[in-house]
């Protein structure tokens, strides 16, 4: 996990405006590879392990229901749409991708060299990532993306994601960031609308928008 990335994620538990403390165990330069994450206001610590944040409750709670997600392109494939339609060959910042993308994010980071891959996921990965740019973030079942809003320049979701879910990515977004969602689902661009982005362009392989300055 990048060091600074504690200046863009809120408390899972607080919610924005809380932000995050690192306490760094080991690093590797400025990636912190073991430590937590911890709330100044709730005093709840997150542990880094391997370089991936896990916010996932302490305490053993039912597992959530899946929700159903439109099938995505294979994993390349999904990184070079992504990569395209938000321009991430130029500029740097922060990009965050949905779970169901999360095996793209490697893909992803090497075509977004300047950018830090923010990597949401519903579990913890089998391996750690091979991209030195991609911060991995273990989420609970259906839950908000823990971050501050207006501090991404880009995201991007696949399939057809409720409206409160591309509302909380759109969210994220600095002025004129874009969001894409891959394989778009039938209520992809109406949820992207009514979330107060402009849509850009869209086919069945992607549709993209951006957050109105």
């Amino acid at each position: 996990m990048l060091l600074e990335l504690s200046e863009v994620l809120a408390c899972p538990r607080c919610g924005p405006p809380h932000v995050m403390v690192a306490v760094v165990h080991e690093s590797i330069g400025y990636r912190v590879t073991r430590g937590f994450l911890g709330c100044p206001t709730c005093d709840s610590r997150f542990p880094i392990e391997e370089g991936t944040v896990d916010f996932q409750p302490q305490e053993p709670l039912e597992q959530p229901e899946a929700s159903a997600v439109s099938p995505v392109f294979p994993a390349d494939e999904s990184a070079m749409l992504i990569g395209a339609v938000l321009g991430v060959a130029q500029g740097s910042g922060h990009l965050l991708l949905g779970p169901e993308l999360s095996e793209a994010a490697d893909a992803v980071a090497a075509l977004a060299e300047r950018w830090e891959v923010v990597s949401l996921n519903s579990a913890r990965p089998a391996h750690a990532a091979r991209s030195t740019n991609v911060s991995r973030i273990v989420v609970w079942g259906g839950e908000s993306p823990p971050v501050l809003p207006s501090r991404f320049g880009a995201a991007a979701l696949a399939g057809d994601p409720a409206p409160e879910r591309v509302g909380q990515f759109a969210g994220a977004l600095r002025s004129l960031g874009r969001l894409a969602i891959v394989a778009p689902g039938p209520g992809a661009v109406r949820a992207m609308q009514e979330a107060g982005l402009e849509v850009i362009a869209v086919d069945e392989r992607v549709a993209v928008a951006s957050r109105r300055s």
